[in-house]
């Protein structure tokens, strides 16, 4: 527990500690997926409100209504829990991809470390997200951003999909992934920063094109 305390602090004393670590990944995965159930959970009001307002538009009787609304709460909080590990370990492949690039000298589960760790900020930003969302007069899951887009009015706008992208919690996790992802690999921060920003440049550029 100490090391999910000391990341956000000292970041590379703490990765360099884990390094060698089997089991450092366990406790930030887990933390991470609790964080996303409770997100989910705090969020099924206003998801429940989205699912009716669908149903209603296409006529949908109550008896079956109930039971779309209920399936769709349970699938919620399921796909929470598995996609925030699911998500993890896939990156760590990507991450690993990025390792042969640079010919760096980490193990796959050092990048799943590094992974998990780097996971923290963005879980955190979804949990303060969903809090504020469950005690003010939030109307949409919109409604409440951290990032830039919170000044944008129209969250419609592409200025508001654009600032969207600007998060301090999200700039947080990248730089946990390139200092993590340079200890693991054995190779200068310059070198691996400039492939994981430049994917997260063109993933968040070519989301906007395609939204």
């Amino acid at each position: 527990m100490k090391n999910v305390l000391t990341i956000f602090v000292s970041p590379v004393e703490t990765f360099q500690r884990v390094k060698e670590s089997k089991t450092a990944w366990i406790i930030p995965l887990a933390v991470v997926m609790l964080f996303s159930i409770v997100s989910v959970f705090l969020q099924l009001s206003l998801m429940e409100k989205d699912v009716v307002e669908k149903l209603l538009e296409q006529q949908t009787d109550p008896a079956t209504m109930d039971a779309v609304i209920r399936i769709s709460q349970i699938s919620g909080i399921i796909m929470a829990f598995l996609m925030s590990a699911a998500g993890i370990f896939l990156m760590g492949l990507l991450l690993l991809l990025l390792n042969l690039v640079v010919r760096g000298s980490a193990k796959y589960m050092q990048l799943v470390t590094v992974a998990a760790f780097a996971a923290l900020p963005t879980s955190i930003n979804g949990l303060l997200t969903s809090l504020m969302l469950k005690f003010t007069d939030a109307q949409s899951l919109n409604d409440v951003s951290l990032s830039l887009g919170a000044f944008v009015t129209d969250k419609a706008s592409l200025m508001y999909r654009i600032l969207s992208f600007i998060n301090p919690f999200g700039i947080w996790g990248i730089i946990m992934y390139v200092v993590g992802a340079a200890i693991m690999m054995g190779r200068p921060r310059k070198v691996v920063g400039k492939w994981i920003i430049g994917a997260w440049l063109i993933i968040s550029v070519g989301s906007l094109l395609i939204l």
